[in-house]
């Protein structure tokens, strides 16, 4: 597959983009360079430029959190849309949507929660912190007593490296990091509890990933909230989740474009971004940065097989997904200019 240089390449072909944030427009740390220029630039052709990401935060928070970082609605994009703010309107406006999934009525419910609960606000969910009464447990951003665990420089119970493709598979309890912190066995069990209490997961972000940095700035893969989910269904437990890549939030974010506008997902990550633009019969772009990124350190390869290894057993591994479910229409080395 041909490899275009950045999106700027693509602007003649489309009249909606739909953009996701990690690994796209921000590295964990800061934003890649050129992005707000590149933004702008999409804007000042006339193309429409909306932020879909798979944030656990309502939109409102997530516009101002990326404020601090000079990116301003009506200058570098139109809309912001997270998973969040999709959860907050289901919750608040289509309650029934929930309720069959639980199998009782919205009012109902009690909540379990880890984490911000923001997209909570305005609805019938009631907070408890009692494993006995939560008829569900919402998966807020993953961290241990120690913060964010690094997927990176885990190791199993022989001191191996374990791949990152691979850590949903393992044993959560035989895995730590080079110091000997053990932060996946707080998860694994937090899960069991819950499976022990027949316990629905409601996940926000179906991320298995990011990247964030740390007090010296290293930038390196961590715990997202999706990876809790695979690793609960991986137990047998039943999870509920929102956002990309489940067609539901791009119907939502639809309502901001026109019935004929032509659109295109840019992501970089093939089992969220990707399948979801696909699952929403949608053009797609993905770019090798981010997660992407992540699985494709090689320089001396070149990028189109690296690429392609991507999307043979590394995808598979990950996600489970046949190889072509979540193949992109175009592949960037980058989103910037």
């Amino acid at each position: 597959m041909k490899i275009e240089k950045n999106i700027l390449s693509l602007a003649d072909q489309y009249d909606t983009f739909f953009i996701d944030v990690y690994g796209v427009l921000y590295n964990g740390f800061s934003l890649y360079d050129n992005t707000l220029e590149t933004m702008e630039e999409l804007r000042k052709l006339g193309k429409k430029v909306i932020i879909l990401s798979n944030t656990t935060q309502v939109s409102e928070d997530a516009k101002r959190s990326y404020e601090q970082r000079e990116m301003y609605a009506g200058t570098h994009y139109d809309k912001f849309v997270t998973s969040g703010e999709y959860l907050h309107y289901i919750l608040t406006s289509k309650a029934q949507e929930i309720s069959k999934n639980l199998g009782k009525k919205i009012s109902s419910v009690k909540c379990l929660f880890m984490g911000n609960a923001s997209v909570f606000a305005d609805s019938q969910i009631i907070k408890t912190e009692s494993f006995d009464y939560a008829d569900l447990m919402y998966v807020g951003v993953p961290r241990t007593l120690y913060g964010r665990v690094r997927i990176d420089n885990l190791l199993d119970e022989n001191e191996n490296p374990v791949k990152i493709e691979d850590v949903v598979h393992c044993d959560w309890y035989k895995l730590h990091d080079p110091s000997g912190r053990k932060g996946p066995m707080e998860f694994a069990a937090v899960l069991e509890k819950c499976l022990e209490k027949n316990k629905i997961l409601l996940v926000a972000n179906p991320d298995m990933f990011a990247h964030e940095s740390d007090s010296t700035h290293k930038i390196a893969p961590v715990f997202a909230q999706g990876i809790l989910g695979k690793y609960y269904e991986k137990l047998g437990g039943k999870v509920i989740y929102f956002g990309k890549p489940y067609r539901g939030i791009f119907e939502f974010a639809k309502q901001f474009t026109e019935p004929e506008d032509k659109i295109v997902m840019i992501g970089d990550t093939p089992w969220t971004d990707i399948l979801g633009a696909n699952n929403a019969n949608i053009n797609s772009a993905m770019v090798m940065t981010g997660v992407a990124g992540e699985f494709l350190k090689d320089e001396k390869i070149p990028l189109e097989q690296r690429f392609e290894a991507l999307y043979g057993e590394i995808s598979y591994r990950v996600s489970g997904q046949q190889e072509g479910s979540n193949r992109p229409t175009h592949v960037l080395e980058k989103f910037a200019k």
